[in-house]
């Protein structure tokens, strides 16, 4: 009887040791989840935003490609006129 004891504490030891490291397991492994799914969410924001400034540049590109805005930096920025155009200068300037 004393041996079956001895046996039966023996087991229980065991089994609560075995339970308490599959629970520090779980917990570990629930951190590292919830890490994972932190990081997921943070790269899929940022492709977000890379997508945003992509259809931004993309827009950009198509508005530089025009005539209309060649023209605009040409009057604007190197002060060329189309010909038989008239300029006017504001001499009170």
């Amino acid at each position: 009887m004393n041996k079956r004891k001895k046996r039966s504490w023996g087991l229980i030891i065991i089994t609560g040791a075995l339970m308490m490291y599959l629970g520090t397991v779980l917990v570990k492994q629930q951190f590292i989840i919830n890490s994972q799914r932190q990081q997921l969410k943070q790269i899929q924001e940022n492709i977000e935003q890379e997508k945003e400034l992509n259809e931004k540049l993309l827009r950009q590109k198509e508005e530089i490609a025009s005539k209309e805005y060649s023209e605009k930096i040409a009057r604007e920025s190197l002060g060329m006129v189309k010909n038989g155009e008239r300029v006017f200068v504001d001499v009170n300037q």
